[in-house]
């Protein structure tokens, strides 16, 4: 795949993958969010979709967007709690950021998580660490497919732990 530069790019990209303007999934994005409430309350933290991240999860759920030339390196667009161990660090990341944060999709290829904020800021959870990509969907799906990612620290309100 490549790079993606324009609105008009990243919407060619998500529409490849199934999505449309005006999408809207409704219940099934429910039933994906309560699951994913739960499995993260399962593990000791509570999470709840700020209104931007269940608009964009309504809009985009289920999408399947190839991230490059292998259809086995995908951004799947689902809130999904990857590793059990996500689910503390992006709490952590979460107090950080002085911010909630919602698991609004993943990559396949290290099943890191894009989180969005309250504010519709995307940010991204990789075992390298934690990526600001942008205020908003187009800037941040361009700077996921880029490698373009920033520093989450440079976004934080206090130190992690404290």
């Amino acid at each position: 795949m490549p790079i993606l530069h324009t609105v008009e790019e990243v919407d060619a990209w998500l529409e490849a993958a199934g999505w449309h303007l005006g999408r809207d999934v409704g219940e099934e994005a429910s039933s994906a969010i309560a699951a994913v409430v739960e499995r993260y309350r399962s593990y000791g933290v509570d999470i709840e979709p700020s209104e931007p991240a269940l608009a964009f999860i309504r809009e985009h759920a289920f999408l399947r967007a190839v991230i490059d030339t292998a259809p086995e390196n995908s951004a799947v667009f689902t809130p999904h709690l990857v590793f059990k161990g996500d689910a503390e660090e992006i709490s952590e990341l979460a107090v950080a950021l002085g911010v909630r944060l919602f698991p609004v999709g993943y990559d396949t290829y290290d099943g890191s998580t894009l989180l969005m904020d309250e504010t519709g800021r995307i940010f991204f959870s990789h075992h390298t660490g934690a990526y600001y990509l942008g205020p908003e969907k187009y800037e941040a799906l361009m700077s996921l497919m880029s490698g373009a990612m920033e520093d989450a620290e440079n976004c934080f309100v206090r130190p992690p732990g404290s």
